[in-house]
């Protein structure tokens, strides 16, 4: 019994601490991004209502939507990651 609880307070403890930071760091850049471009897509809302539409307002909801999709793409590898690795436990002590 002690081996298992050195195991969980040592490596597992540390490479689970390590995947959920990875988690949390995708999640608040994910939630940055959104933020980001719903406010441009306020801003071309705005512009349109307006009529006056312009590149420069189409621009930043281009650049937003791919920055979100990034970084969505990079949450669920986190999140990948992070099952990968309990499956990984689950087999080994499971």
């Amino acid at each position: 019994m002690a081996i298992f609880g050195d195991l969980l307070s040592g490596k597992l403890r540390a490479e689970m601490k390590q995947r959920v930071d990875e988690i949390l760091k995708c999640g608040e850049q994910w939630d940055k991004t959104a933020r980001e471009l719903v406010e441009a897509l306020n801003k071309l809302t705005d512009a349109v209502q307006t009529g006056n539409v312009d590149l420069s307002s189409v621009r930043p909801v281009a650049r937003g939507s791919k920055k979100l999709s990034k970084e969505t793409r990079n949450l669920a590898q986190a999140f990948i990651n992070h099952r990968a690795f309990l499956e990984k436990i689950l087999t080994r002590f499971g």
